[in-house]
């Protein structure tokens, strides 16, 4: 594909993404019709089915945006310091994210719960995340990766420094996290959007302390 295409192509996806973004922010998923859609992002119906087979898989690119801002903070939080205080960042990034677009997490999150695999889809070229993202610095070479990709390897990392016993079952806490990570949004967002921060913090304070109680109770 040559330059001028990938740069057509980079942007009509960003403009359609950024009109089912701007969609959710009234209405649920179910309710937005393609139509509406390209209205808003100024193309025709035939170009929104060359570029995505149907709203469900829109919703998977805006996924995959999602998961590459999530990874880019995830590694400048690890250089600031691995294990914990990283996991503490992306949980609070997260948090930002739902307080911006309650709407948008809403149902990304239940399409995700739902089955949504974001690897389906051609993943965002470098032009495509630069444009996507031009605020953050290196996203263009930030590898697209699950939740749980990005979750391991600080677990392993406060193993590592102590921040955890060596005797913690990572894909017991893997599976906490992952809950309290959709699960908190899910309770909140329609209600109370703005105490998803603070609730994330408390939740993963209970995680940590258990998990050391039980670590402390397995030695005596």
């Amino acid at each position: 594909m040559s330059e001028l295409r990938q740069k057509k192509f980079a942007r009509t996806r960003l403009a359609l993404a950024t009109a089912l973004s701007s969609a959710l922010t009234e209405r649920p998923l179910a309710d937005i019709s393609v139509r509406a859609l390209c209205q808003e992002a100024e193309v025709s119906e035939a170009t929104f089915f060359n570029y995505f087979p149907g709203k469900q898989d829109l919703m998977g690119y805006l996924a995959q945006l999602w998961l590459l801002e999530l990874g880019w903070q995830a590694a400048r939080s690890a250089q600031d310091g691995a294990g914990l205080s990283a996991l503490q960042q992306l949980f609070a990034h997260s948090a930002r994210t739902c307080t911006r677009r309650p709407g948008l997490m809403r149902e990304l999150i239940v399409w995700l719960m739902h089955g949504g695999t974001p690897d389906a889809l051609q993943p965002p070229g470098a032009f495509e995340c630069k444009l996507a993202f031009p605020e953050l610095d290196g996203i263009e070479s930030t590898p697209l990766k699950g939740v749980d990709a990005l979750i391991v390897p600080q677990l392993e990392a406060a193993i590592r420094s102590g921040e955890l016993p060596d005797n913690t079952l990572i894909p017991t806490v893997l599976s906490l996290l992952l809950a309290i990570l959709f699960g908190v949004p899910l309770t909140l967002l329609s209600s109370h959007p703005g105490r998803i921060p603070d609730l994330y913090q408390q939740q993963l304070q209970l995680v940590w302390s258990g998990i050391r109680a039980v670590a402390n109770g397995s030695r005596q």
